[in-house]
């Protein structure tokens, strides 16, 4: 799509006004990249600064290529066709925006953010808007879904290029609406600008990423943006009615930004015995069975029967009804999404003609999330409760003995295995994991396939293995090494091998 670098340029504030070398304003520009491999004579590439290497060593290839860069102004980058501005990663958000002609205007638009939750509930509101009909986008973990097209994603949330192209081919294929992960890296980088979402919700805030952020403090800030900076005036946000700061403090962010706020009382502390949310669980016959789950809305009660056992799944619902509403979707379709919905990797069973015992596979990688995972197969075990956990390397390391102690909390055995180590040795992400740990209930695998198949083999069938952290992920990442692996895929393996008649 052959635009002009002017066009492509447009809005920049003063502090970043471009200076063209070697080109003009009416230079066309045919399409913008990110990465310097992909240009082809015409393109425009800007250099930002990666995690790895700086996009300003690209440049005279990108030259060589035929294309044009957007450089930072002053950087030694030779006699090459250029546009500098101050701040290349700081204007790349609007320019991606301008490029893609602005497609998120078109959409109606829902963020959601919290340590633990945001997939669920981006997959309970795609169920509803199916329900209703209503041709959406789904940017998140699990993938990306395009109108009828789900492709596979590398973020939580796009970079800006990726994220303003999946939105204009999601407008150009019929889609009214974007439901959208935002996690705190993305919120933090300025990734979602300038996006404004009509809806936005906190689904739960515990600690995580602290790798990436300076401390709790600093995390919470970076979710607080979402209702800040990203929330359309006269929109709606959404949180619980939990005691403490972390809702509270998202809820009046979004009151500060004139925003319209709507709580959830959280399922495992429904009135009477506290205050009752705007929306609230009257009845619940759990996942699967029993009668349907009743909840109070402000557009009256809406019953469904989930398919996600749990509270938090309730909580998650909740947070899914919410936004629905706030969009304008009726009640019978969300009844319906949320009776269909279901999450690959969140608490997903095992399947087998083996017999033994029952394995779930769940996306757990934080103390909070491994502890509701447990609380929710605890009444459901009738012997042993086993999990299978590790920690992935180059992340937050303080979260590691309290990932540990969170498994030993709720499961009777704990076989303590590798994640994803990336670029660290996995002998030092178990030593971290189990520093001071004397605890005979515990097993440690390194190697994650041997660590699968010891629980099942070793567990019967009144026993319960959770196999944690990994999920719906189809891969292993060891080094600079992106190898297969498949928890499920391992897991039924096992199950085969050692419980077949």
């Amino acid at each position: 799509m052959t635009t002009t670098l002017a066009t492509l340029l447009q809005g920049l504030p003063p502090t970043a006004e471009p200076v063209y070398v070697g080109c003009e304003p009416s230079t066309p520009a045919r399409r913008l990249r990110a990465d310097s491999r992909e240009i082809a004579p015409g393109d425009v590439f800007i250099a930002c600064a990666g995690a790895r290497s700086d996009g300003h060593q690209f440049v005279g290839a990108v030259a060589s290529a035929g294309g044009i860069s957007i450089v930072r102004a002053g950087a030694a980058v030779g006699d090459v066709r250029r546009v500098e501005v101050s701040d290349p990663d700081a204007v790349l958000p609007l320019i991606a925006a301008n490029a893609a002609r602005w497609p998120g205007e078109a959409l109606q638009t829902v963020g959601i953010t919290g340590t633990n939750g945001k997939t669920t509930v981006a997959h309970m509101i795609s169920a509803i808007y199916t329900a209703a009909n209503r041709r959406h986008v789904r940017l998140g973990t699990t993938g990306n879904w395009i109108a009828d097209t789900l492709e596979s994603s590398a973020f939580t949330t796009p970079f800006p290029v990726e994220l303003q192209q999946l939105l204009a081919r999601g407008k150009d294929a019929g889609a009214t609406d974007l439901v959208m992960e935002v996690s705190s890296h993305a919120l933090a980088q300025g990734r979602v600008a300038p996006l404004s979402f009509d809806a936005v919700a906190l689904t739960s805030f515990s600690q995580d990423h602290l790798d990436f952020h300076d401390d709790m403090d600093d995390y919470l800030r970076a979710k607080l943006l979402l209702a800040s900076t990203h929330l359309a005036a006269g929109g709606l946000a959404m949180a619980s009615t939990r005691p403490g700061a972390h809702d509270a403090a998202f809820l009046e962010t979004a009151r500060e930004a004139g925003a319209r706020r709507w709580t959830f009382t959280p399922a495992e502390e429904a009135p009477p015995h506290t205050p009752r949310g705007d929306f609230f669980v009257e009845a619940s016959g759990g996942a699967n069975h029993g009668p349907a789950t009743t909840m109070q809305t402000p557009a009256g009660r809406i019953q469904f029967e989930p398919r996600l056992p749990g509270g938090f799944n309730l909580d998650n619902a909740m947070i899914a009804a919410g936004m629905a509403l706030a969009n304008g979707v009726d009640p019978p379709a969300i009844e319906a999404g949320l009776s269909r919905a279901v999450v690959p990797g969140r608490l997903e069973p095992v399947t087998s003609d083996a017999g033994g015992p029952r394995v779930y596979v769940d996306y757990a990688h934080s103390p909070d999330a491994i502890a509701r995972a447990l609380t929710v197969l605890r009444p459901t075990t009738r012997k042993t409760l086993w999990i299978v956990a590790g920690c992935g390397g180059d992340r937050d390391r303080g979260k590691r003995p309290q990932m540990t102690a969170a498994a030993l909390r709720g499961a009777d055995r704990l076989v303590a295995t590798s994640d994803n180590p990336r670029h660290e040795s996995p002998d030092a992400i178990l030593d971290d994991m189990l520093a001071g740990c004397q605890d005979s209930r515990v097993t440690r695998i390194v190697e994650r396939r041997e660590a699968i198949a010891h629980a099942i083999a070793h567990a019967d069938s009144d026993d319960v293995v959770l196999i944690a952290g990994k999920g719906h992920e189809t891969t292993q990442t060891i080094g600079d090494e992106v190898l297969p692996f498949d928890d499920r895929v391992e897991a039924r393996a096992a199950l085969k091998r050692t419980h077949s008649p």
